[in-house]
């Protein structure tokens, strides 16, 4: 038998465990020019939380009764498509399940072998990095002696991104939810300076650890993180809005004060979506793969075994309880010989 995790009910406010079930399932059927693939790593993303409303995301709504789907690392058991053998390791927007079939192999990405890792495509090599990269680089553009501050420092975007604006010579300051975290952006992550939000006033840190005020400010989080760093940044200051994760479980909009310093400070806020980038991931990954093999990139991935514990990984990570990427791995990780 196979199984998967579906979801089951919208949440109102916080998501919990509730709105999924697993379930045992036959197993699926590889029909002509498809792809059976077997799961290794789920992808747990913010950005999920979204799809779980009923109405408008940037990215397709879940359905009642449907099975859970993310970005997924597997190994290719059965292939009836040219382009793609048994023990190809993929990657691909997959269901939430042990095994699944992918009709025609569509939107299914074969995975460099010489990666120190597969399960990089949907970590530092993926999407997230990606993502860092062009809010901290490309809409950031930060410049030596700079001053760049990075919201939800310790996630699976924010590590990143600090460390990319690190090596554009700016001073890089992250905040982050508890000790552990700030201590993990310091000392994993090379960033000049943190706080944990959770026990400072928000003014008072940031004029600790940014004196000459900010450059960037990458958004991960906005509501009152947001309102402080427009309070605090220079004129021509850049903010990158990559996510606004303090309000997804709110039952309200809550708005953001003190936006007049747009106008005042002549800020730049862009918000951005890293599927409108998608054609510049073989880019990035040629540019930082290298840096990660030789170890001047560092990063984390949290990760949680069993696909029985996927819901409540997800709404542990919604809560903050996770530290860099977090995976469910769902099987295990398939070695040589």
């Amino acid at each position: 038998m196979n199984t998967r995790v579906l979801f089951v009910k919208r949440p109102v406010g916080w998501v919990d465990p509730s709105c999924f079930a697993l379930e045992a399932c036959d197993e699926p059927a590889c029909g002509p020019g498809d792809v059976l693939v077997e799961s290794i790593w789920l992808s747990l993303d913010p950005y999920l939380r979204g799809r779980m409303n009923e109405g408008p995301s940037y990215a397709p709504g879940f359905a009642l009764g449907a099975p859970m789907v993310s970005r997924v690392v597997g190994r290719v058991l059965e292939s009836r498509r040219p382009g793609f053998a048994a023990g190809d390791l993929v990657w691909g927007f997959l269901d939430w399940a042990l095994r699944s079939v992918v009709p025609r192999g569509e939107g299914l990405h074969r995975i460099d072998p010489s990666w120190t890792r597969p399960s990089l495509a949907i970590s530092a090599l993926g999407m997230p990095g990606l993502t860092a990269w062009v809010g901290a680089i490309e809409l950031g553009r930060p410049a030596p002696g700079e001053t760049v501050y990075v919201s939800s420092a310790a996630g699976a975007v924010g590590q990143l991104a600090g460390q990319f604006a690190k090596r554009a010579g700016a001073r890089v300051v992250g905040s982050a939810g508890g000790p552990e975290k700030v201590a993990f952006v310091l000392e994993r992550c090379g960033f000049d300076a943190a706080f944990d939000y959770r026990a400072r006033d928000l003014d008072d840190a940031l004029r600790e650890t940014c004196p000459r005020g900010i450059d960037v400010y990458f958004d991960n989080v906005g509501g009152p993180t947001l309102e402080a760093a427009l309070r605090h940044a220079n004129v021509g200051a850049r903010i990158p809005v990559c996510g606004m994760i303090s309000g997804y479980n709110a039952t309200g909009d809550a708005g953001i004060r003190g936006l007049q310093a747009l106008v005042s400070k002549r800020i730049a806020m862009t918000g951005f979506i890293v599927y409108d980038h998608v054609h510049t991931l073989a880019a990035y990954q040629a540019r930082v793969e290298p840096w990660i093999r030789s170890g001047e990139l560092r990063f984390h991935e949290d990760v949680v075994e069993g696909i029985e514990r996927a819901p409540a990984a997800l709404v542990g990570m919604m809560r903050g309880e996770a530290i860099g990427k977090r995976l469910v791995q769902v099987t295990a990780f398939p070695t040589a010989g």
